[in-house]
């Protein structure tokens, strides 16, 4: 039997790009507006981007069968956290090798997050399902996201996105000096 899982909740878009000084200094004095530091930086051009659901109180896991019909719901106090695949990244330069200063944006969202498809002849419980966390290190707190999803230990692949909308945009420069510099826009 088919089945599909649609989550819902907060996500965040979240982009990070490893920027120059001068690069930095053209920001800082306006010499760039949001528009030209999402082309310049972030528009394909970012060393790392996703979106993924933020696991807080908000998250819903909700179970349909083939005729569409919900058989279970649940949130992610039900479900063991995997530590496969766990990713943690801090946008301090100082914490993080890779980058002389970080550029981030983050996109945060209310709404549908991804959909699973599931194929199989047992009957599902939430015990069933697990997942994996990305975590992301900032300045003024961690942002816990939902990295993989996971029915009996075996990793699911998302085969639908829901409909979300934008509720807050941040962005900022980590400097390699532990300044923080926050965009406007």
């Amino acid at each position: 039997m088919k089945y599909y899982v649609k989550l819902s909740g907060n996500i965040c878009h979240y982009q990070f790009a490893d920027i120059k000084d001068i690069q930095v200094n053209d920001i800082e004095f306006g010499e760039m507006d949001y528009f030209e530091l999402e082309e310049q930086f972030l528009l394909d051009n970012c060393d790392l981007e996703n979106e993924r659901m933020i696991i807080d109180d908000n998250i819903k896991f909700e179970v349909f069968n083939e005729d569409d019909k919900k058989i279970l719901e649940f949130s992610y106090h039900d479900i063991e956290q995997n530590d496969e695949g766990s990713i943690y990244f801090s946008t301090e330069p100082q914490y993080n090798d890779e980058y002389q200063n970080c550029l981030g944006s983050l996109n945060f969202l209310k709404g549908e997050g991804p959909v699973f498809e599931i194929e199989t002849d047992k009957k599902i419980t939430f015990e069933d399902f697990s997942y994996s966390v990305t975590g992301l290190e900032l300045d003024d707190g961690d942002v816990t996201l939902m990295e993989d999803f996971y029915l009996n230990n075996k990793k699911l692949e998302s085969c639908d996105h829901g409909t979300s909308w934008g509720s807050y945009r941040l962005v900022k420069i980590w400097k390699k000096s532990g300044e923080i510099f926050e965009f406007s826009h």
